[in-house]
């Protein structure tokens, strides 16, 4: 099957969620049908894609992002006046319609498909079957993000929500098919996006570089990982070291907690002490994690699913969560995590992990088990493959390429960058 795979970024040194399900959805693509990629990529990033995926060779076409990371920050405040929402801006390129104008008018694909909407906003001259990957429902995940106090971010983002619903609703009615990550996704896009027709593909782990090491955690020690700059990430901290931290020193004051990921503000590295250990960047995360007695979630805002969740629970941790940090994924109130949505209630269900061995042992079981029977990359790429089979009419599997699954299994696995949550730009 001929694919032209839409990125809106290179995913070969992902370093956070959106970045991670792309790649390991180009990895089963490439092993399984005929792939041609295009999006937005330096030139160097660009050759080591084509350096680690030989098959990709001859068949990518990026072009330099239209928005340098030094102009981003101007772009916020001008796209408060403009009737178009300011992602919608930052992924709009000439230099890459062109691209895939002479692509699309000189090659015939069966599926286009667009990671996150905006990349489906190009205009896409040719008959192949349109699906968009939906990371979250974006205009809701903008919505839940006005709720911060800084009074400039919450007008920005309540008015992107609006902005970008329009958008997105747009131009996912003019879809084959969609992709979603949560019950909950599909369930919004079914109040504005009836009659396209929609498939749960869910967010998964790779079970081969996640799994339990063998390293006794320290006692009463707190561990969360997540790209610092991503707004969810950075206020479900600070309302966790404000709200939720103070209540478990009173009873724990040993206690630590570890914050991992790129790009921590100012207003995290200020709280940093002999309790708070801010990191920034880690080349490998595992250890830290299997290091923690528990793995915290306090997310109050975002979309799609956390693939913290499924990693941590892969390594066997038992996980504190917020009903929103955990959404979309087929966990249980203490069956396979703790669920606290007041500071309160996350701050007694931490220590109640920290003096309860059985409870915390029957809840990495029962994660563990839900993970390596649900959540695996492998079993998420044949729900691809069986949507694909669905809108094409196939009567039959398909036909793996078994040369590309030959160079693909040798090559070295070894390569595994910064695993980071959250799935967005």
């Amino acid at each position: 099957m001929k694919i032209l795979y839409l990125m809106p970024y290179n995913p070969v040194k992902p370093t956070f969620g959106g970045a991670l399900r792309i790649y390991h959805i180009l990895v089963h693509l490439l092993k399984h049908h005929d792939v041609t990629v295009a999006g937005f990529s330096s030139k160097k990033d660009e050759n080591l894609l084509v350096e680690r995926f030989p098959l990709l060779k001859g068949r990518t076409h990026f072009v330099d992002h239209p928005y340098p990371e030094k102009l981003k920050r101007w772009s916020l405040l001008a796209s408060l006046f403009s009737s178009h929402s300011h992602w919608y801006k930052l992924s709009q390129s000439k230099p890459l319609q062109k691209e895939l104008d002479i692509l699309l008018s000189r090659e015939q694909f069966d599926i286009i498909q667009s990671e996150f909407p905006v990349l489906a906003m190009n205009r896409l001259n040719s008959n192949a079957l349109k699906i968009i990957d939906c990371h979250n429902v974006e205009y809701d995940n903008f919505r839940r993000m006005a709720i911060v106090k800084n009074s400039f971010r919450k007008l920005f983002y309540y008015y992107e929500s609006y902005k970008f619903s329009r958008e997105e609703i747009g131009i996912c009615r003019k879809q084959d098919a969609l992709f979603v990550t949560s019950d909950r996704d599909i369930a919004l896009l079914n109040t504005s996006v009836l009659n396209t027709p929609k498939y749960l593909v869910p967010n998964g782990v790779d079970a081969n570089y996640f799994h339990p090491l063998k390293l006794k955690p320290n006692p009463h020690s707190l561990v969360f990982v997540g790209m610092m700059k991503y707004l969810p990430n950075s206020d479900g901290m600070l309302y966790f070291l404000d709200e939720v931290f103070p209540k478990i020193l009173n009873q724990y004051p040993d206690t630590t907690i570890t914050i991992i990921g790129k790009d921590p503000s100012d207003a995290l590295l200020r709280r940093a002490n002999k309790h708070i250990i801010v990191t920034g960047f880690v080349e490998d995360t595992r250890p830290y994690i299997q290091k923690a007695a528990v793995y915290v979630v306090p997310l109050r805002m975002g979309g799609g699913t956390r693939l913290k969740i499924v990693e941590a629970l892969a390594l066997k941790k038992p996980i504190v969560t917020t009903s929103i940090g955990c959404e979309g994924i087929d966990v249980e109130n203490r069956k396979s995590v703790l669920i606290g949505d007041t500071s309160q209630e996350f701050a007694e269900a931490v220590m109640e992990l920290f003096s309860n061995n059985e409870l915390s042992k029957s809840l990495v079981d029962n994660g563990y088990d839900l993970v390596i029977n649900k959540y695996r990359w492998p079993n998420i790429g044949k729900l691809i493959d069986k949507a694909y089979e669905e809108l094409l009419g196939l009567k039959s599997p398909l036909k793996i390429h078994e040369e590309a699954v030959e160079r693909m299994d040798n090559e070295s696995n070894s390569f595994q960058p910064e695993h980071e949550a959250g799935t967005h730009l």
